[in-house]
């Protein structure tokens, strides 16, 4: 079987699918990806694995040949996914690292921490012109104490889940050459948009020190915004997690007899 794909993403999850599909064999025909990359996020990005391995790159949709492939795969892709490009696959897959239908859209990790949830997971559905409303492929749950997370803590989680989703379905494909799937149930489908998201960053300024401590965690996901309180001038003060600080700390100072240790050209303590 010669299995074909394209692939558009972003986020090192992304690099993960791609070299995941190389593994199994799969012929990649092209790979849709921004040549730009945060520089905060670690390389090799998408964009530039892909061209590495002498896969053809394009940075818009409209770039794509008119060649048809098994499966599209959108994993992590921030735009929406063209009816043509839907066309060029027998299946056009989207991986979304939430549980759905309840966490659609921008309700992802930071939705729910606050709203306490014991389980998170990750989903795979058909994608049709819409975000996040395509029949389900997969979803994939895990349990979480939501007390101990932070928007980061659960990202990173999730993005762990999510391949091994996403080896899971890769594999059956490759087994069954076809993809079962059933339509989301729309009274419990949710999707939440990008203003409405924003919204829930602002601490009441009579909120509880537990409460703000929940919004701070569910939002911390630094370069971003992070939750803040709004004073009456308008001035907003972002606000650190307690459990973040911690962290902060250890990465901060986690060199500091190492670097002690060079400056005096000793290698190691005996």
């Amino acid at each position: 079987m010669n299995k074909t794909a394209i692939l558009l993403g972003s986020k090192p999850a992304s690099v993960a699918a791609f070299l995941l599909l190389r593994k199994h064999g799969w012929n990649i025909q092209a790979v849709v990806a921004s040549p730009f990359q945060d520089d905060w996020i670690p390389s090799p990005s998408l964009y530039e694995i892909a061209s590495k391995h002498g896969v053809r790159t394009v940075n818009k949709q409209s770039e794509l040949e008119s060649e048809k492939v098994d499966l599209v795969i959108s994993y992590m892709c921030r735009s929406l996914v063209t009816k043509r490009t839907l066309s060029l696959g027998k299946y056009a897959l989207n991986f979304h690292a939430a549980p759905l239908p309840k966490f659609g859209g921008w309700a992802f990790y930071n939705v729910a921490i606050l709203e306490e949830s014991g389980e998170y997971g990750c989903s795979c559905h058909i994608m049709d012109q819409s975000f996040d409303t395509g029949a389900l492929v997969k979803v994939r749950r895990f349990s979480i104490n939501p007390k101990n997370e932070t928007a980061v803590s659960l990202e990173r989680k999730s993005q762990i889940e999510m391949l091994f989703l996403f080896d899971e379905i890769i594999s059956s494909y490759e087994v069954n050459q076809e993809i079962t799937s059933e339509a989301q149930d729309p009274d419990k489908m949710r999707y939440m948009n990008a203003k409405d998201f924003a919204k829930l960053k602002e601490i009441p300024l009579n909120a509880s020190p537990e409460e703000a401590d929940k919004i701070a965690r569910a939002f911390w996901y630094p370069p971003y915004e992070i939750a803040y309180y709004k004073l009456p001038n308008g001035t907003k003060l972002e606000v650190i997690p307690e459990i973040a600080k911690s962290d902060l700390a250890h990465k901060l100072h986690e060199n500091d007899l190492a670097d002690a240790l060079i400056s005096l050209g000793l290698r190691s303590i005996k």
